[in-house]
C-alpha cells in the first residue's frame, strides 16, 4: 500500500460519512514501538514503514480538519500493548511483516522464555463532520 491510497481511502470514508457523523481515526506515532520484558525495554522496533503510511494519513485528516469537512473533537495519546507467550511468538508474529525486528535482537528476543510484549504510542482521534447550514 501507498500514501496516496491511505489518502484516497480517507477521502472516500469522510464523504460517506452522515452529516455531524463520528469519525475515530486511530494511528501510530512515534517513538519507535518497543519490545518489553516486565517492563523494561529489549529493544525496538523501526516503525518507520508504517509511519510512512501513518504519516500519510494524518496529514490528510489534518488537511480535512483545515478546510472544514472534518472538526476535530478530542485527542487521546495513549499506549497499546500487544502480549506475547513468549519471545519466539513475538519474531514468529513479526516474519514477513514490513517491519522488523532488530536482526540483532531476534536471538536475543526468540530466547525470552517468559510474557513479553510490544508497546507502541496510539492517537485516537474523535473527529465529526459538520452539519450542513441551514438556509434563512
Amino acid at each position: 500500500m501507498e500514501p496516496e491510497d491511505v489518502v484516497h481511502v480517507l477521502r472516500n470514508m469522510v464523504s460517506a460519512v452522515k452529516p455531524s457523523g463520528l469519525v475515530l481515526d486511530l494511528q501510530v506515532i512515534r517513538p519507535d514501538p518497543r519490545v518489553e520484558l516486565d517492563g523494561r525495554l529489549v529493544c525496538e522496533i523501526d516503525g518507520q514503514p508504517l509511519f510512512r503510511l501513518a504519516d500519510a494519513a494524518a496529514e490528510a485528516v489534518d488537511a480535512a480538519v483545515a478546510d472544514g469537512r472534518l472538526r476535530e473533537e478530542a485527542v487521546d495519546d495513549h499506549d497499546v500493548r500487544k502480549h506475547y507467550r513468549t519471545g519466539a511468538d513475538l519474531v514468529d508474529d513479526f516474519s514477513g511483516k514490513e517491519r522488523k525486528l532488530p536482526a540483532e535482537a531476534v536471538p536475543t528476543v526468540r530466547a525470552l522464555r517468559r510474557p513479553c510484549v510490544v508497546r507502541e504510542r496510539c492517537r485516537l482521534r474523535r473527529l465529526a463532520t459538520y452539519a450542513p447550514k441551514l438556509e434563512e
